[in-house]
């Protein structure tokens, strides 16, 4: 399918602008060709959120897009953006919730809760009394790290806490799993300590412990390494470097050096073969292989990033990134850099399947869920 160009999107509301038009940092950078190939942006579908409501960070499968919005409802959207269901609740969190074969789960001020993926019945609500970030599923659990300091995992049956861990401090950031094994990294509140937990997804037993550099440090992602039985947790620290450590021990594979340092909200995106895309706070993406520490791309932004991971749908790209004053930047290898922007600024993006990127906008006059057919021509 031929996609129509960024330009045509002006008309409904979407504007493309080149890299420079906000900040007074160098321009986005491609290490591709002389002649990189266009990345061509259709919209598809919008879903308005009501006024005054900001729609939380997406998710999305293969049957259908979940988000939170105004902190006061949960929506189940399908692939073409009709709703199916809405579940009111007071104190949701505007974090990704997640999507199980039957569940929807998602993050509250006070701790999870899960409906039915089907009806949009509420199916339990558990509270810890804790913020929970969002999400994410190891075997029949529900895991969620917390703004109080807490790893803790809730039972996708009935909700009850199968288990909870402490952590030296708090987790802004959500954990990450490879199904066998969950990792969270902390930061104390003034800064002056973090470091990064790996425990067993089963029962939450601690696994190991390490310190990092405190200042700004990441979300985790646990990338498993092709070809072997072991899997490498990658964050950025407050040295202003990308680390590898074994998920086994904690012991460092690799570092490499970075512009920015992390943030918590900033996870990792894993894109197969053992290939992961790393952010970090000044807007720079880092292409790197987790075996061989082998970087593939580098490419940079003139803005902050401080909420929202970049999202992908394989290891050439195009890869969104979305800059902390409301604007997205589309970018890969060998592809030509696009910036896209909106009213307001924009709480995160998904990924749906061949190709179609969801925006979530919040802050502004009218918020959206916007569904992009993203292309290279």
């Amino acid at each position: 399918m031929i996609l129509r160009s960024i330009a045509l999107l002006g008309a409904l509301g979407l504007a493309g602008c080149g890299a420079g038009s906000r900040g007074s940092g160098p321009p986005a950078t491609n290490p591709g060709p002389a002649t990189p190939d266009a990345i061509e942006v259709a919209e598809a579908w919008r879903w308005p959120a009501p006024p005054p409501g900001s729609v939380g960070m997406p998710t999305a499968d293969g049957e259908g897009v979940a988000a939170t919005y105004g902190h006061l409802r949960l929506v189940l959207l399908d692939l073409d953006g009709g709703v199916r269901w809405e579940l009111e609740r007071l104190h949701l969190r505007e974090v990704a919730p997640v999507l199980t074969p039957d569940l929807v789960v998602a993050a509250t001020e006070e701790g999870v809760l899960a409906v039915d993926r089907a009806t949009g019945r509420l199916r339990w609500d558990t509270e810890v009394g804790e913020r929970a970030n969002g999400p994410v599923v190891v075997g029949g659990r529900a895991v969620v790290s917390t703004w109080e300091g807490s790893l803790v995992a809730f039972d996708l049956a009935d909700g009850v806490v199968a288990w909870r861990t402490d952590l030296p401090g708090p987790a802004i950031g959500p954990a990450a799993t490879d199904g066998d094994a969950v990792a969270v990294t902390w930061e104390s509140s003034a800064g002056d300590a973090a470091g990064v937990v790996v425990v067993d997804g089963a029962d939450g037993r601690q696994r190991w412990s390490a310190p990092v550099e405190p200042g700004g440090v990441g979300g985790p992602a646990i990338v498993p390494v092709p070809t072997t039985s072991t899997s490498v947790v990658v964050f950025v620290a407050g040295d202003l470097a990308v680390h590898g450590l074994d998920v086994a021990d904690g012991g460092e594979r690799w570092r490499i050096d970075t512009d920015g340092r992390g943030s918590p909200e900033v996870p990792p995106l894993l894109l197969g073969d053992g290939e992961v895309l790393v952010a970090d706070r000044l807007g720079g993406l880092l292409l790197v292989d987790a075996g061989t520490a082998d970087v593939r791309g580098r490419f940079r932004a003139d803005g902050a990033a401080t909420r929202g991971a970049p999202v992908g749908a394989g290891p050439d790209g195009p890869f969104a990134f979305p800059l902390d004053d409301g604007r997205v930047f589309l970018v890969g290898p060998e592809l030509e850099v696009k910036v896209l922007d909106w009213p307001g600024r924009v709480s995160g993006l998904a990924m749906a399947p061949g190709g179609r990127l969801l925006v979530a906008t919040r802050e502004a006059r009218a918020n959206h869920l916007l569904a992009l057919d993203v292309g290279v021509g």
